[in-house]
């Protein structure tokens, strides 16, 4: 029989080693305390809200709600994000009663999210894994925000899928990068350079909602995200050149944030979506991606850039919510998730 330990952070070096022993071998990046350290203590709030399965005094299974800042007009919320649900695999499945024991967590999880001023807490889960949360009450709220997806590395985007799949991929990957040389022999590949951001550019993280619906914005916590380390900004110099914030880190997904050219067109567009893939390949990156969301693309070049370019539409996961109904009404933006 499993304990369910409800703990209000900050977390101790013991209780962030248990996080990452159980999430490292899903996500790499679990695996440095000092990013664990920076994403659940040292957030804007100072702690987050865990809950552990503990068999004996070892951790056999988590889950955490992170708090974030949302608004909704002028309005201030705190909701919270899930994040890190684990399980040693002895512990996973139906039990003999006909329970879960992650059912079991993420209820209680919930529970304690609420009952320390979240309203609502929310999560961008992949399937199965959405299917649990369901199971332990949340709900499934559709996204309606598709990605643009460009396949920078046919062999790591395909990596343990089957063979119909990695032969989809290469020619998926040959086209967009045929589609890429014809764009090349008008417009010149330019050079870019990968920065930190810089305080100046929390500009590029400004998100508003004044419809009715809540959001996340970046600029609201800006040095958090940065802080991060996954988060970079890059400069394409000359009179098509542009300032874009991206994700960047090596074998990761490569996503732009944000972007801000210096003139209106295409052809700052094309000259991004050239840089970028370069640097995406240098980085092993297997996708670039762009999730358009409003202030991000001036004028819409960048979504008609996408298109002309041969990027492919891929929705996106659908968020699941445990809480105030109301709160249902969101506008994503890729800070809902961006450095996690």
């Amino acid at each position: 029989m499993i304990e369910l330990r409800r703990v209000r952070g900050p977390l101790d070096d013991t209780q962030l080693a248990w996080v990452s022993e159980l999430y490292g071998p899903v996500d790499h990046k679990y695996r440095s305390l000092g990013y664990l350290r920076h994403q659940l203590v040292d957030n804007p709030f100072g702690w987050s809200l865990h809950v552990f399965a503990l068999d004996g005094e070892r951790a056999v299974g988590h889950c955490c709600v992170v708090p974030f800042r949302a608004r909704r007009g002028d309005e201030e919320l705190a909701v919270g994000k899930l994040e890190g649900l684990a399980f040693d695999s002895a512990y996973r499945g139906r039990r003999a009663d006909g329970g879960s024991n992650a059912v079991d967590l993420l209820a209680a999880l919930y529970e304690h999210a609420h009952e320390h001023g979240l309203p609502i807490v929310f999560g961008l889960a992949p399937p199965g894994v959405d299917r649990i949360h369901v199971r332990a009450g949340c709900r499934q709220v559709p996204v309606d925000a598709p990605a643009y997806v460009l396949v920078t590395d046919a062999r790591a985007f395909a990596r343990g899928a089957g063979r119909r799949r990695r032969l989809a991929a290469t020619a998926l990957s040959v086209a967009q990068r045929t589609l890429a040389t014809l764009g090349g022999a008008i417009l010149p590949a330019p050079g870019a350079s990968a920065e930190t951001p810089r305080e100046s550019d929390a500009v590029l993280g400004s998100a508003t909602a004044d419809d009715g619906r809540w959001t996340v914005s970046g600029a609201d916590a800006w040095d958090w995200y940065v802080g991060s380390g996954v988060l970079r900004v890059v400069e394409v110099p000359g009179r098509n050149g542009s300032r874009a914030l991206v994700k960047l880190a090596d074998d990761e997904t490569a996503q732009i944030v944000a972007w801000r050219p210096r003139r209106a067109g295409l052809a700052p567009a094309l000259a991004l979506l050239r840089a970028l893939a370069r640097l995406a390949r240098e980085h092993r990156a297997p996708t670039l991606r762009f999730q358009p969301w409003p202030g991000c693309d001036p004028g819409g070049a960048l979504s008609r850039a996408c298109r002309l370019a041969g990027l492919v539409r891929r929705a996106e996961v659908d968020l699941v919510v445990h809480g105030d109904e109301e709160l249902d009404a969101f506008r994503l933006t890729p800070f809902f998730y961006v450095t996690f």
